[in-house]
């Protein structure tokens, strides 16, 4: 009989649910990286210019920094946007079961790859919910569940014997409800839970009726969603007509997923409980705190590896005869190496976006360095500091395992290296090429310099609109070679990194990947731009006309800061779309 319970628990969560809002027919899989110069797709998967994508090329740039986003002529008017329902990440999922159970198995690995939308696997209108991720949420559920028996006494917090079981287990359904569901039962979950727990515990005594309880819960949508009620912390509060002031538990989940991919910690769910995340100083101190912990570290490199696909790193492959020393390993240590300078510059260095295109300091193993050429930090396996050439590297603009993705597997690629700065750092998504035109990567000749090979692009009047929106810009990384390795010379003729920025506020000529580095270091298009990809990561959305006020106030807030990506994250608890949502 408990396992038929805890069958319809499941159940509830992906049919009873609410099909409207749960579909389960998802995608099992994400979309593949695919190079716009030989498919006509974006680097993510995504067409280019797609009708209607807030990223194509027009008049309407939303979030680009280029075109107005919508005045905030208004600004005392809260504009929240949507709050979707947002089901827990892969990541999340993980970070979610160690903090509430100590699990550091990492189950969600044996999930189903995440679904990525503009960049990001956590877009709430991409996240389906297959029958195969269904079973493996039960199968995770009921593994940890019964990992629990042989800890019982310290997962229940009381003693069975001493206190009582049924008195026990009513504690602990409490305790453990408050931290699974980041808020406490309400009257009708308390009841469904206890009488679960009384009927397992009659069919299968007391020990087995824990463990059912906890693997139920765990397949519940109150835990694999952030669900976002106030029954539970008194009546919500009208901020204006058809608003409402989130609650205090729904701060508290916003603020620790928002910055930590995870559940509230301890003292953040105490604090809500005395009703202390009611102004946005109270907010912002505990956004203040939680940048402390090491979870607000991965998660900034969470970010960064979206944006940028680092993922795509460690699988790289190329041409053996060419680049013999290009090994997995390599590979590996390159992904590591760009996450490792995310998270340093970021906590530990000036912490800017300007540093972050332009800083020549790096972090990388001895391999990695041996391959750089560079003098060995004396770290085997860990990423340690590095000073490289300043004339020669800038931040991540020449991190070569970005470098290397954003090539061929024989040569370097002018035009995914143009469009990967003109989608991610501009937000200005070329548009797709014409069904006419000739898409194919030009053929490898060690005669001819790469910018020789690329130069048909230019040439032909069929390509040439679309061609020069992108060919000019990644002409000027034409000193890496396919795997991100300098070069002065190609085809026995010295390099020519000539490139030029158009549409842009920091238009002109310039002369290799450093110097198209200090340019964007200088641009607010490029501020104003990762404040739009922050937005659509943070809050889990794209934005829409009725959050021009919060891009406004993250924009201006992000460029008074010189770019600090801390102040950027603590002003992302400090906006409308943060603080309110829409009454239902």
């Amino acid at each position: 009989m408990a396992r038929v319970l805890e069958f319809e628990l499941l159940r509830g969560c992906f049919f009873a649910f609410g099909l409207g809002l749960v579909a389960c027919n998802g995608s099992a899989g994400a979309p593949a990286r695919k190079d716009p110069s030989t498919s006509g797709l974006g680097p993510k998967g995504e067409v280019l210019g797609a009708s209607g994508g807030a990223n194509a090329m027009g008049p309407d740039r939303s979030g680009s920094g280029i075109g107005p986003v919508g005045a905030c002529t208004t600004p005392a008017v809260t504009s929240p946007g949507a709050s979707p329902l947002r089901r827990l990440t892969h990541t999340e999922y993980d970070n979610t079961v160690e903090s509430l159970l100590g699990v550091t198995t990492k189950p969600a690995r044996a999930f189903p790859l995440e679904e990525r939308a503009y960049n990001f696997d956590n877009n709430a209108t991409v996240r389906s919910v297959s029958q195969i991720l269904a079973e493996r949420y039960e199968a995770a559920a009921t593994t940890m569940g019964t990992a629990q028996i042989a800890t019982l006494t310290a997962l229940l917090g009381c003693d069975p014997v001493a206190a009582g079981e049924d008195t026990c287990a009513a504690q602990f359904m409490d305790a453990f409800g408050l931290r699974a569901y980041r808020r406490p039962l309400n009257l009708a979950e308390r009841a469904r839970l206890t009488a679960f727990y009384q009927a397992s515990k009659t069919a299968n005594g007391f020990a087995n009726a824990i463990q059912m309880v906890v693997s139920a819960v765990l397949q519940t949508p109150q835990f694999l969603y952030r669900m976002e009620t106030a029954d539970t912390a008194g009546a919500p509060v009208a901020a204006s007509p058809g608003l409402l002031e989130a609650g205090p538990y729904e701060r508290a989940s916003r603020l620790s997923y928002l910055l930590t991919q995870s559940m509230p910690d301890p003292e953040l769910l105490a604090v809500a409980a005395r009703g202390e995340l009611a102004t946005k100083e109270q907010v912002a101190a505990q956004a203040q705190r939680l940048l402390g912990s090491p979870k607000a570290r991965s998660n900034v490199v969470s970010f960064h590896s979206q944006w940028l696909d680092f993922s795509s790193m460690g699988q790289l492959t190329k041409d053996a005869n060419l680049f013999p020393n290009f090994t997995p390993t390599i590979a590996a240590a390159m992904r590591d190496e760009a996450t490792a300078f995310v998270e340093h510059t970021v906590f530990d260095g000036a912490g800017d976006m300007a540093s972050l295109l332009k800083s020549p300091q790096s972090y990388m193993n001895d391999a990695l360095a041996g391959f750089y050429g560079a003098t060995a930090p004396g770290s085997a396996t860990a990423p340690a500091s590095v000073l490289l050439p300043a004339a020669q590297r800038s931040g991540l603009l020449t991190v070569a395992g970005l470098l290397a993705g954003h090539s061929n597997p024989t040569q370097g690629s002018p035009v995914v290296r143009g469009f990967f700065i003109r989608d991610s750092l501009l937000c200005q998504k070329p548009p797709p090429p014409p069904q006419n035109a000739n898409i194919q990567v030009p053929a490898f000749d060690p005669a001819l310099t790469t910018r020789e090979r690329f130069a048909a692009h230019s040439a032909n009047p069929t390509c040439n609109t679309c061609h020069q929106l992108m060919d000019p810009i990644g002409l000027g990384f034409e000193h890496y070679d396919a795997v991100g390795m300098w070069r002065a010379d190609e085809a026995g003729k010295p390099v020519d990194a000539k490139g030029e920025l158009t549409m842009t506020d920091v238009d002109g000529p310039f002369d290799g990947a450093v110097e198209l580095g200090q340019k964007l270091g200088r641009s607010k298009i490029v501020t104003d731009c990762t404040a739009s990809q922050w937005f659509r990561f943070a809050y889990g959305r794209l934005e829409s006309g009725e959050d021009s006020c919060t891009l406004d106030q993250l924009k201006t807030a992000f460029t008074a800061s010189n770019g600090s990506v801390k102040d950027l994250l603590v002003q992302l608890t400090q906006t409308d779309a943060f603080l309110y949502r829409k009454a239902p």
